[in-house]
């Protein structure tokens, strides 16, 4: 078959805690942008947010969408190398959209195959750990969400920080004392920390047993995180500012984290993913798959890395569960497991007819 079709359209999902903040910034509503090639009468679907640490303005990641899903008309869907290469390289502006298009082609070729995504790639479907992300709100209110979410079944959970050590400390202190020590904790601070506070920080948190601490520091110099690894006894994940093999390869180079966190968008898509947690395990340093903001289509998508490449840890692949989507039916999450769905592509079952124009 080839293809012989596209269609991009925006997205916007409502956020079902309109005071979810993190990084500086609130989200009350996550615009993004899905993407649907057909090659007959098959179609594959792909779905990328807008992060304004990727992209300029939503208009751009349409734009970018466009411009590389038109490049996979006439492409063999037997020949995924061919169609991968229609891509294009990795880079910071173009890796939302790209990962959006390849999801849609990675989905299309394994439905007009019969087989799903992990088959396709060489991997097994298999059920999924996952946490939950708590957003930043005061101490009390953490604690509280925290102990709901364990009632739900989840066995980890991650907490946003914001640079204020002593609320940030107050804020984990109150979560663990709410959990206990079975819930597994990740601190992810989006860089919020400098080269000395953030050895205090590391430093304030031993007694709380955090199983890792994400990218406290900023990513754009990996000497800063080799020199907080030197000091620290807590793992240190490396996340924003992977967004090339390059990127991975200088990180690694100066032995500056003991994970990475694994994004789609950021990444390029889940084969980048794949090649960056590869290259990771290769220098004895871990994968964990990171956040997947959106519907269910892309945590669905996300979780797919672990049937493809080594990953440790919970992943972030349940977070559609805060925002709506009235076009996806949601996969099915049984005490903190996410179960993959079974059927041929990624699973999704879309619950409404494609809105979007169709260009040949």
């Amino acid at each position: 078959m080839k293809i012989n079709a596209w269609s991009v359209m925006p997205v916007q999902h409502r956020n079902l805690d309109p005071e979810w903040h993190y990084a500086g910034r609130d989200v009350p509503n996550l615009q993004g942008v899905r993407v649907a090639l057909s090659a007959g009468q098959v179609m594959g679907e792909g779905y990328a947010p807008f992060l304004p640490h990727l992209n300029t303005t939503p208009k751009e990641l349409m734009a970018e969408a466009r411009k590389i899903a038109a490049a996979l008309l006439g492409a063999k869907t037997s020949d995924l190398a061919a169609c991968l290469m229609r891509l294009g390289p990795c880079s910071q502006v173009s890796n939302a959209a790209r990962s959006a298009v390849e999801m849609a082609l990675l989905d299309l070729c394994a439905r007009g195959a019969d087989i799903s995504v992990a088959t396709l790639l060489g991997g097994t479907h298999r059920p999924v750990k996952v946490l939950r992300i708590i957003p930043v709100k005061s101490p009390a209110c953490m604690a509280e969400i925290a102990t709901s979410l364990v009632g739900e079944g989840y066995t980890a959970l991650k907490l946003k920080a914001t640079g204020e050590m002593e609320v940030d400390v107050a804020r984990v202190a109150a979560v663990r004392a709410a959990v206990g020590f079975d819930v597994s904790l990740i601190v992810d601070a989006n860089q919020a920390y400098d080269r000395v506070t953030a050895v205090g920080f590391e430093a304030a948190l031993k007694s709380y047993k955090v199983w890792a601490i994400e990218q406290p520091v900023p990513a754009d110099d990996p000497a800063v995180l080799a020199y907080l690894r030197h000091h620290a006894t807590t793992r240190l994940e490396a996340d924003e500012g992977l967004f090339h093999a390059s990127d991975v390869d200088r990180l690694l180079s100066a032995n500056a984290a003991d994970g990475l966190c694994l994004k789609l968008a950021r990444g390029g898509g889940i084969l980048p993913a794949r090649d960056m947690a590869i290259t990771a395990a290769n220098r004895n340093v871990y994968a964990r798959i990171g956040t997947a903001f959106g519907g269910p289509l892309v945590a669905i998508a996300t979780a797919t890395l672990a049937a493809v490449c080594p990953v440790l840890g919970a992943a972030e692949c349940a977070e559609f569960t805060h925002f709506d989507d009235e076009d996806h039916l949601w996969p099915v999450i049984e005490n903190g497991v996410l179960m993959p769905p079974d059927g041929v592509g990624f699973g999704q079952y879309r619950l409404t007819p494609w809105a979007g124009d169709w260009h040949k």
